[in-house]
């Protein structure tokens, strides 16, 4: 019996230790289960951010379409969070409320930018238009001018408009050429205005450009100017010489020696810079040469030699009418050859409508005929061309003087004097005054003369003196105080 008892107490101490081992067994089990799942779960979770983090936008969508519980298909393009409208149409792209938001505020930003970017290109091509526009009406004035034989005016649009092109490349060098031209012909600005010719075409002229065939009338043109400009600064050159310091035209033997030496200018030779800046040789410009005698002759009243040199001047160079027409007109004028000299006086304005000198021809011309009628009329029309001209308001009072109309002499000499107070306006308007018993402003200009160390002309002195009556000195010889 005994041993049966302690055959099932040991049985019975088996079966527990079996069935804690199993337990235990469980429990171990079910611990490396949950790890497992643990782990599974963590890489999940990693997997999972790492595809939200490269998918945002698709996720985004996903989540709005959950909470909308819309597809996406069918979300409205601009608010993307309503349906779209399909009342509008079937395909209409937005929801009602954008729909009627667009009524107010009909474009969206991407649309605002580029219709503002349009705007801005817009304005900048109306400017640009209108600049071109203004360029070519000035281009096409100039033109105009230039037909109508309006040279100033002609000039002055030409430069405008070039102004007007100044970012182009062709435009303004054709501009220039016409502008430079037309300078050549009329010379506003006498001697001067070579120099200007040059440096307008040299401004206008790339290297390149000057071997062109299509701009050799320019450069021909602007190197005949320079050598003008050249031989003028050669004939100052002798004309200052200290060897003829305080030369009179009583020294004849020096005056006709300096005269031979300036003529054999047209025959040595001249150092010039081209449109590049290379030095080259030329001949002095015999214009230019006889032009200068005449100047240096009539200075030292020796009135043959240049009446001859402005003479040849004109048989050989007739287009350079502007620069000797006045002056082989005045010497005409003086020898009495009054028909000669309205014949230059209308060449002058032949070439340019606009050149006031042509005027002056004809009011001293009329004057010296007797005819003061006609020669009031020119000098009325001259000063509506030019109001400025000063000697046209000289040559009027004058020739109203010896029509006996004294205060309206008077009257207009001083809006000359105004315009250009000069020696010569002074001595005019002395004598005017005198003769209107004015002796207040006869002893203005006396002091303004003696001011400027001026010393009255002969044949002034010899009026004042009483030698001399006005009618005489403005009627006979020259007919003017010098």
């Amino acid at each position: 019996m005994k041993d049966e008892k302690d055959f099932k107490a040991s049985a019975a101490e088996a079966e527990e230790k079996i069935e804690a081992e199993l337990d235990k067994s469980e429990d171990y089990e079910q611990q490396r289960l949950n790890e497992e799942l643990e782990k599974l779960a963590e890489t999940f979770r990693a997997e999972m951010k790492k595809a939200k983090e490269e998918n945002k936008n698709v996720f985004d969508e996903l989540e709005a379409e959950e909470k909308s519980g819309i597809p996406k298909e069918e979300l409205c393009e601009c608010c993307g969070k309503r349906k779209k409208d399909t009342s509008v149409s079937e395909n209409y792209p937005y929801c009602t409320e954008c729909r009627e938001g667009m009524k107010k505020y009909p474009f969206n930003v991407s649309s605002l930018v580029t219709a503002i970017a349009i705007v801005v290109v817009a304005v900048f091509g109306v400017l640009g238009f209108v600049t071109d526009f203004n360029g070519y009406n000035l281009a096409r004035a100039a033109k105009e001018a230039d037909r109508n034989n309006e040279k100033y005016t002609a000039v002055e649009n030409y430069v405008a408009a070039c102004t007007m092109f100044e970012e182009k490349a062709v435009i303004p060098k054709l501009l220039y050429r016409e502008s430079a031209e037309n300078i050549f012909a009329t010379l506003p600005e006498g001697v001067k205005s070579f120099y200007q010719i040059t440096e307008i075409i040299d401004s206008s002229m790339s290297p390149v450009e000057a071997k062109l065939p299509i701009f050799k009338g320019y450069i021909d043109l602007r190197n005949r100017a320079a050598t003008m400009y050249s031989t003028f600064n050669s004939f100052y050159g002798i004309y200052n010489n200290m060897e003829y310091a305080g030369l009179t035209p009583e020294d004849k033997e020096k005056v006709l020696k300096l005269y031979n030496e300036i003529a054999a200018l047209k025959d040595k030779e001249l150092t010039i810079e081209d449109v590049n800046g290379d030095e080259f040789t030329v001949i002095h410009d015999e214009a230019a040469v006889l032009f200068s005698q005449f100047m240096f002759a009539y200075s030292f009243g020796q009135h043959e030699l240049a009446y001859e040199s402005l003479k040849e001047l004109d048989e050989k160079y007739p287009e350079l009418i502007s620069m000797y027409g006045y002056e082989l007109a005045v010497l005409d004028i003086q020898s009495g050859n009054f028909k000669s000299a309205n014949s230059l006086a209308k060449r002058v304005m032949e070439v340019n409508k606009e050149d006031s000198s042509a005027y002056d021809i004809y009011v001293y011309s009329y004057r010296m005929k007797g005819d003061y009628d006609k020669s009031i009329a020119f000098a009325d029309l001259g000063l509506e061309v030019d109001p400025a001209n000063s000697d046209l308001y000289r040559q009027k009072a004058i020739t109203l003087l010896l029509k006996g109309e004294k205060k309206e002499a008077l009257a207009v000499i001083e809006e000359g004097l105004a315009l250009g107070d000069y020696p010569i306006m002074q001595c005019i308007c002395l004598i005017i005054a005198n003769e209107n018993g004015d002796t207040k402003k006869v002893e203005e200009m006396k002091s303004k003369l003696d001011e400027y160390n001026i010393e009255l002309p002969e044949k002034v002195q010899k009026y004042l003196a009483g030698e001399l009556s006005y009618k005489k000195l403005f009627t006979e010889g020259t007919g003017d105080i010098e």
